[in-house]
């Protein structure tokens, strides 16, 4: 039988289980290029849209618009046109036949080995993916986020390299000790973390606090840096921290008063679904994190750390900035007053989340700024 390719569902996050198709872009016959825009996905997380894999003409649509498909299912079929009809119908027979939901559920690199470090008697939660020699890439997520925030990177990336992503003291799966909650204690958990998992040097990718967390280790530690990215990083000259959401974020008990707060994220407010809502709220609900969430608000707005991250940026040989004009949380950086190694990439029709509203472009900006 000559090749005939299969379009399934993708795997984005550690707990997607299935995902909906929203929305075809592509008919049957069209001709598709690799990362054409193919088909809109929603998941409890969010909607997304799935970028083509290859090159090819797309011959079949087996999944139709809401419909809710597990993980690894067929959505569609793409083979040359001289690919007789016939050849198409019975490999379509085939895979549905044998296709079991959870046994091979096409997670292929971007599936996360999570795991707990010990750093000074705090747990430290970290999802590695990928493999290979290349020197790897570290996600660093933002405040009040933790490493699914990265559920539309970890794959294009961890396809070419080895992938770690961290959650931040007091989020997610770490310990709530934030210590004083200052970004060099934040990034000196970090060092030691990547320190225990034997990697000595990293491509830190780093978004909102977590781009600073990044930029701190880049200017005390630059024999570990590789390469720095920052997307939409707080403490950068010309941005300013919204107190109003970092507040929000803490005090607010129920869910319609959280929808607001994280509304604030997103260019496209409907992107916050329920779930994302659902699980912030049992989040908050854990033992200390409020307390540290406060901790860390508190240093922010204190500007100690931010100058002095300001003033040392100059240490930092290069970087890569990714920002938005319609970041509600940080604003914009000062392109004029970033040091002239630092390269700056606007995404445009994107809030404070460009690496979910907008991550093929994102996506894209990071791989050219990684280093083998």
């Amino acid at each position: 039988m000559a090749e005939v390719t299969p379009v399934r569902m993708p795997k984005w996050g550690l707990a997607m289980q299935d995902g909906t198709v929203v929305h075809w872009w592509k008919e049957v016959g069209a001709e598709i290029g690799e990362g054409d825009e193919l088909v809109d996905i929603e998941t409890p997380k969010i909607t997304n849209v799935y970028e083509s894999p290859q090159s090819g003409v797309l011959r079949r649509i087996t999944a139709q618009i809401g419909e809710t498909l597990p993980v690894g299912a067929l959505l569609g079929v793409m083979a040359d046109p001289s690919v007789p009809d016939a050849d198409i119908d019975a490999f379509i027979a085939e895979f549905q036949a044998n296709f079991v939901p959870g046994e091979d559920d096409a997670e292929g690199a971007s599936a996360l080995a999570v795991s707990t470090v010990d750093v000074d008697g705090r747990s430290i939660r970290v999802g590695r993916a990928g493999s290979g020699e290349k020197i790897p890439a570290v996600f660093i997520h933002g405040y009040s986020g933790d490493m699914n925030n990265w559920l539309f990177n970890i794959e294009p990336v961890a396809a070419d390299r080895p992938v770690i992503a961290i959650d931040l003291l007091g989020h997610g799966g770490s310990s709530k000790d934030v210590g004083d909650g200052s970004l060099s204690f934040l990034a000196d958990t970090v060092v030691k973390t990547l320190k225990a998992l034997e990697i000595e040097r990293a491509n830190l990718v780093g978004h909102s606090l977590g781009g600073a967390v990044a930029a701190r280790i880049a200017a005390d530690h630059p024999e570990m840096v590789a390469s720095l990215t920052l997307i939409c990083a707080s403490s950068l000259p010309g941005t300013s921290l919204s107190e109003d959401f970092l507040t929000g974020i803490i005090d607010a008990q129920r869910a319609r008063d959280l929808k607001p707060y994280l509304e604030m994220l997103f260019a496209d407010p409907s992107l916050v679904t329920k779930d994302m809502i659902d699980e912030m709220v049992k989040f908050k609900r854990l033992d200390g994190v409020e307390e540290a969430l406060s901790k860390i608000r508190d240093r922010l707005l204190a500007d100690a750390d931010r100058s002095a991250l300001a003033r040392d940026l100059g240490k930092i040989p290069s970087a890569t900035v990714i920002a938005s004009h319609t970041d509600q949380i940080v604003g914009s950086p000062d392109a004029t007053a970033l040091p002239s190694s630092f390269q700056l990439h606007w995404i445009e029709g994107a809030g404070h989340m460009p690496h979910l509203e907008k991550s093929s472009e994102t996506n894209a900006i990071i791989s050219q700024s990684l280093r083998d």
